[in-house]
């Protein structure tokens, strides 16, 4: 009869290495049980991750949608904002112009072109604002400031008045310069992009912006709020007639823009339902692949509660024969 024996030191190694064994998988069954998934995901598939990868794939496709969505829903409120502010202002100033007392005298009308000038300024301000390192009104230049300074613009349209008489005179060198296809506005003042932004927010939603500071009802606001303000800058200063004449002319183009301005908005709001309607869809997308994820990678817990169990029985049986291993004496076998 062949006796097989073991020595301590080997005996001592082998019950280390099992015990280490038992411990690994009772710590690798207690991660499972406490984040839900498998630890080993390709045995659980068997090997085949292809429809894991595509979940994966599609995941962080509509992780950059939605990331585009919240992009554009800031950009969009910026824009709505912008346009309100203009829209109010701009309407309430044109009533004080248009009404006006037509013996008013030359410190009031002075004083309503320098309101008009400083709203001006204001409502370029409001235009050349930016979210997230975009500007909101430059179309598809959005890393370029959309509209020169007031003051820049102001001073083109002294010169180009320089010497005229009459405020209809004036009203329509103005109106020309704003409404030229070049030579005027739009290569003086605006430097943004000819077309609209175009956001990809969803798998089959993409956004198109195509209002910009070059948008008519902008412009025509703009234009108001530059015929008036050129009485301060000297415009038909030896008549004050004709200038009160100019800023009532001014009043009622910004009165009789404010509907256009509003459909403006009205764009914009549109834009921004189509957002809203895209993000939810993606958030339900998400959610219902997250969930076919998580089916894949999940880690029953009634199984893993059982091999714990068992991994636990294992440890102290292995643990009990160590003691009484241990405990072994010579003397008891002679």
């Amino acid at each position: 009869m062949t006796v097989q024996s073991i020595g301590d030191q080997a005996r001592a190694f082998a019950m280390q290495s099992a015990s280490s064994r038992i411990k690994t998988t009772l710590a690798t069954l207690t991660a499972e049980l406490s984040s839900g998934e498998v630890s080993d995901l390709g045995a659980r598939l068997g090997g085949n991750t292809q429809n894991l990868a595509g979940i994966e794939a599609r995941l962080a496709i509509l992780s950059q949608f939605q990331s585009n969505a919240a992009e554009a829903a800031a950009h969009t409120k910026g824009m709505q904002d912008a346009l309100s502010a203009i829209q109010s202002a701009t309407a309430q100033l044109g009533q004080n112009l248009y009404a006006a007392p037509a013996a008013s005298t030359e410190g009031l009308a002075a004083a309503r072109s320098a309101e008009a000038a400083s709203l001006l300024q204001t409502a370029i301000g409001q235009l050349n604002g930016a979210v997230g390192q975009r500007f909101l009104f430059s179309g598809t230049a959005s890393d370029t400031l959309p509209l020169a300074s007031a003051e820049v613009i102001l001073s083109e349209l002294t010169t180009l008045v320089s010497g005229l008489t009459t405020a209809e005179d004036v009203a329509q060198a103005v109106s020309g310069w704003f409404d030229a296809p070049s030579g005027g506005f739009a290569d003086v003042a605006y430097r943004g992009g000819a077309g609209g932004q175009l956001m990809p927010i969803g798998e089959d939603t993409t956004l198109s912006l195509t209002t910009t500071a070059l948008s008519p009802s902008i412009r025509d606001s703009l234009k108001g709020l530059a015929t008036a303000a050129l009485l301060d800058r000297g415009a038909l200063a030896a008549n004050l007639q004709e200038g009160q004449e100019l800023l009532a002319s001014a009043g009622k183009a910004l009165m009789d823009n404010s509907s256009a301005l509003i459909a403006e908005m009205s764009r914009v709001g549109y834009a921004q339902q189509v957002i809203a309607s895209a993000r939810t869809q993606g958030d339900a997308a998400t959610a219902t692949l997250q969930t076919a994820r998580n089916t894949l990678r999940e880690a029953d817990p009634f199984a893993t509660s059982t091999a714990i169990s068992d991994a636990e029985t294992k440890l102290q049986m292995l643990y009990s024969v160590i003691g009484r291993l241990s405990q072994l004496k010579l003397a008891d076998y002679i």
